[in-house]
């Protein structure tokens, strides 16, 4: 009978205790606990929440640059406590703290974001009314663009850079359905929604890949967006509105928070291509909060409840490895 060298060329390690860095396929036994076990690649049950550094000002209806790392995020406007008026507050994180950096030209909420921390691109939103401004940011200044076709809010957005955008749905001021696309110097309108709505949450890789949903007007429903059209594909489970986003790719996302009456929800969903999986909650429950990142390492942050505007930043994060017990009965 074949032993374990003999299968896979070499012996089982044994250690005193388990590796501080894991490597995926790695079997060793731990003579310090006699326990046999090995490792395993990491996936979105695995993923848990953990407290970051607080956001110097609190707010909700932010936006983040969708495709910012987790430890080189980015948030600009929103809606702060004590007034109607977005706000034109930039701030940058580092991993573990928020430093505000220069401002916005036009303050306003609930508008569409792209881009990482040293490209990023801001499009419409609300301030006392609905706005078309875009702004471009290159790293250190924020500069005014091409308009956007219909001047709304609440929609859902992302980019890799400011060169390459999408804004779906939104109020204007009722459900919308437009699609528009930024090729860096302007705005086209491409085919609508299948259901118009705001409010809404959405990720994806470019222009031409991503998932949007949920949101008013369809609370629990989601569509694809393949660079032509929309599709219909799996509804969330919790259906909800006001929901953050992470996500890179549109087989790879996740949908964070959001308000389910009365309140907000401390619920995550994860999407892996053809359906939506609850996962670890986040520890504040809110609704309106700024998110970005990937699947594997998000960032939160922001938002409201009860109690206000908040300040509180939670990480994402999907372990690369896991190590696992082997059973041998």
């Amino acid at each position: 009978m074949a032993d374990y060298k003999g299968i896979k060329g070499f012996k089982v390690q044994v250690l005193d205790s388990d590796p501080p860095s894991p490597i995926v396929g790695q079997v060793f036994y731990n003579s310090t606990t006699q326990i046999l076990k090995g490792v395993r690649a990491g996936v979105a049950a695995d993923g848990t929440w953990a407290s970051g550094g607080n956001l110097n000002t609190a707010r909700s209806g932010g936006t983040n640059s969708t495709f910012a790392a987790q430890d080189a995020g980015m948030t600009f406007g929103g809606a702060t406590p004590g007034t109607a008026s977005g706000t034109v507050d930039t701030e940058k994180y580092n991993g573990s703290s928020w430093t505000e950096v220069n401002n916005l030209n036009t303050g306003r909420k609930e508008a569409s974001g792209a881009g990482i921390q040293t490209s990023s691109l801001m499009a419409s939103g609300y301030d006392t009314g609905f706005i078309n401004v875009v702004e471009e940011y290159n790293g250190t200044n924020w500069s005014e663009v091409a308009e956007v076709n219909t001047a709304r809010g609440t929609m859902a957005g992302w980019g890799a850079n400011a060169e390459n955008a999408i804004m779906a749905g939104g109020g204007a001021p009722g459900n919308s359905a437009a699609t528009e696309l930024w090729n860096g110097t302007g705005w086209t309108e491409v085919n609508d929604l299948n259901t118009a709505r705001k409010n809404l949450a959405g990720f994806g890789s470019t222009n031409a890949s991503g998932i949007v949903g949920p949101g008013s007007g369809g609370t629990s429903s989601v569509e694809s967006w393949n660079g032509t059209s929309w599709t219909e594909i799996a509804e969330v489970n919790t259906a909800r509105v006001q929901a953050g986003s992470a996500g890179l790719t549109n087989t790879s996302g996740l949908i964070i928070t959001g308000y389910v009456a009365p309140a907000g929800t401390v619920n995550t969903e994860f999407w892996n291509g053809s359906s939506w999986t609850e996962v670890a909650n986040v520890a504040v429950a809110r609704w309106d909060p700024s998110a970005g990142g990937s699947s594997t390492a998000a960032l939160l942050n922001g938002g409201d409840s009860p109690g206000g505007k908040r300040v509180n930043t939670e990480e994402w994060t999907v372990p690369s490895a896991v190590v696992l017990t082997f059973d041998v009965s």
